[in-house]
């Protein structure tokens, strides 16, 4: 299906400055008024995109140019107010916000009643969303209404957007929420889409936290973040999530070459590994084989 009017959409989000370039590669094409709803407030929008040719919407509760109260009412009633003949965008950033601010059940309704008034008309609403933060089973029930559309393609040309036949949650392999499991039954594990330090909040970490130990990975040294501020809560993220990665890339190797490796040094190797211990001496001794 095309990228067609009266339809919500959804686009796999990686980060703050991903969304910000499709934005600004839209603004090139002129048959379509584009609205612009963020958290960012405008003097941070203007780093990386012309806000004078774009109709911005500053979610926020402060009162002052631009801004709009970050409730599904006001959101909802500007983007079925947009309904007219022109050709109208409205990306709304923030989406994972959004729901911690007000629930998901409110959210799927809020989804639910635009689709309903949206029916027929020539606007489009964008939803930027990591999938990895949610359940397979909410997934699914948004995804009866909101179609995940392929960015791949320049943004501009938005007409030549095409809807994915799957769910897509990310471009790099093993990012399902399903995951194969290693010989000793428990999951094998796959490298999650980095938390940008932008929009990171306590409750993305909370799920964060959640998807490794669904792995079988042991991340306790990160929970002290969660009593953290941000900042700092962000700079032990990145700690253990390089950790992460580094022993994703040993299990591979493991089970790459694991008609080469006793059985049993293989399972001690598995267990360390998800214990997110002996890092280097794993490495050394395989890497340097």
């Amino acid at each position: 299906m095309k990228f067609e009017g009266g339809n919500i959409f959804s686009v796999t989000f990686s980060n703050q400055d991903k969304l910000l370039e499709m934005a600004d590669e839209l603004l090139e094409n002129n048959e379509i008024v584009i609205k612009l709803m963020s958290r960012l407030p405008p003097r941070r929008l203007l780093e990386h995109i012309d806000i004078s040719k774009i109709e911005l919407f500053w979610l926020t509760e402060r009162n002052t140019e631009y801004s709009m109260p970050p409730n599904l009412e006001s959101i909802s009633r500007e983007i079925i107010s947009s309904k007219n003949d022109v050709e109208i965008l409205i990306i709304i950033d923030g989406f994972e916000w959004l729901i911690d601010l007000h629930g998901k059940e409110n959210i799927l309704n809020f989804i639910n009643d635009i689709s309903d008034n949206l029916h027929g008309s020539k606007v489009r609403v964008i939803f930027p969303i990591d999938e990895l933060s949610f359940d397979t089973v909410w997934i699914s029930r948004m995804r009866k209404v909101v179609r995940h559309i392929n960015t791949e393609s320049n943004a501009s040309k938005f007409e030549e957007f095409e809807e994915e036949n799957e769910i897509v949650i990310s471009n790099t392999p093993g990012e399902q929420m399903e995951f194969d499991l290693g010989v000793d039954g428990s999951p094998r594990l796959s490298i999650l889409s980095r938390l940008p330090q932008t929009g990171f909040t306590q409750a993305l970490l909370v799920k964060r936290i959640l998807q490794w130990r669904r792995m079988g990975l042991d991340v306790s040294e990160l929970e002290p973040a969660l009593s953290y501020d941000t900042n700092e809560s962000y700079e032990l993220y990145r700690l253990v999530e390089e950790k992460v990665r580094r022993v994703v890339e040993l299990e591979n190797y493991l089970y790459q070459n694991a008609n080469q490796i006793d059985s049993s040094e293989l399972s001690t190797a598995l267990f360390r590994i998800k214990q997110l211990t002996g890092i280097e001496e794993l490495e050394k001794k395989y890497y340097s084989n």
